[in-house]
């Protein structure tokens, strides 16, 4: 189950304590059975709404990310630019790539996304504080994610940018919560592939920050490629 934009705070920290306890029955299984290709490692584009994180939180992100593309064939590097979290993503109609430079409809769904954004920070002003605490960095099957633990302020934001898309009838697929994902696994490997895995995950930091802006842009998914271009960038002060 996915949070629920909707949700109090309250009941957002209870769901984020279940699906804490999922992500590392997840590993546990990573680990007896091994890795497996991930269905969005598929050719495909889409619109996202996400949340920068400042230098510490996106370059340790950046180099661990590196790592695991070593170890795993076709398994992309995830770039400095796509190591965010996201807020809410739609897929791109027939899963074509996202083109707002010769598409309309992608320019008209982008800067609907951007306004939206923009009055959704507005209206939480001074809310409180926006920080996450991510660790730890956890293994599933088909991924590697750093886990987030976000403050009342950061839900008051996704929550509200879910709410303004829904005015203008524009319905955000909502992330589980605030993390980072490292990579998507391009092709399976055996449960000792995932025990290295996880011993690089296990050097993740600890690391506590509020994010530094609101991306709205496009993404695109190819053969071990993940790229997100940005339309607009809004910076939290």
């Amino acid at each position: 189950m996915d949070a629920d934009p909707t949700w109090s705070f309250d009941r957002y920290q209870a769901y984020e304590d279940v699906r804490f306890r999922q992500s590392l029955a997840e590993q546990e299984q990573a680990l007896s059975g091994g890795l497996v290709a991930d269905p969005k490692s598929e050719p495909h584009g889409g619109y996202r709404v996400a949340c920068i994180w400042p230098e510490e939180v996106t370059a340790s992100a950046c180099a661990l990310s590196a790592r695991l593309a070593e170890l795993l064939p076709e398994t992309p590097e995830y770039p400095y630019q796509a190591l965010h979290s996201s807020v809410g993503n739609i897929a791109a109609p027939g899963a074509r790539l996202v083109d707002p430079d010769r598409i309309p409809e992608d320019r008209k769904l982008l800067d609907g996304l951007a306004e939206s954004a923009a009055a959704a920070l507005e209206r939480t002003a001074g809310s409180g504080t926006r920080r996450v605490a991510f660790d730890p960095a956890l293994l599933a099957r088909r991924m590697a994610f750093v886990f987030g633990r976000p403050q009342a302020g950061y839900w008051a934001l996704h929550s509200a940018i879910h709410a303004a898309c829904a005015a203008r009838s524009v319905e955000l697929v909502a992330s589980w919560g605030p993390h980072l994902t490292l990579t998507r696994f391009g092709r399976p490997a055996p449960p000792e592939k995932a025990g290295e895995v996880l011993s690089e995950l296990k050097s993740w930091a600890a690391v506590t920050a509020a994010p530094t802006a609101i991306l709205v842009g496009w993404y695109t998914v190819g053969p071990g490629v993940f790229r997100v271009d940005p339309y607009q960038t809004i910076a939290l002060t």
